[in-house]
């Protein structure tokens, strides 16, 4: 027996052609649309580590400003303290100063 020959037509291969071309361009619109889709979700999860970090330093920057606040007031009462009291000798300091000021 003789093995026929098939022609080959050639809008087959056009056909198969444009088919995997088509695939193709599938693929890589998939492709594209899922590795955004992860970059999406990373810069999501960045903004919110970002905001957590943010909270953290404000709250921190706040607590610092308060104690630095409180040292202020202090050093002012002291201030005003030791200008209440009268000069008693201009050569040393008096007893209530030097407790005043072994105090802190």
């Amino acid at each position: 027996m003789h093995a026929r020959r098939v022609a080959v037509k050639p809008w087959l291969i056009i056909a198969a052609l444009a088919l995997a071309a088509v695939a193709g361009v599938q693929g890589y619109r998939m492709g594209v649309s899922a590795c955004e889709a992860r970059h999406v979700a990373a810069l999501a999860e960045a903004q919110a580590e970002t905001l957590v970090a943010i909270t953290k330093a404000n709250a921190a920057e706040a607590k610092r400003l308060a104690a630095e606040q409180a040292v202020r007031v202090q050093n002012r009462e002291l201030e005003d303290l030791a200008r209440a009291e009268p000069v008693q000798s201009p050569a040393c300091l008096p007893a209530s100063r030097v407790l005043r000021l072994n105090k802190f």
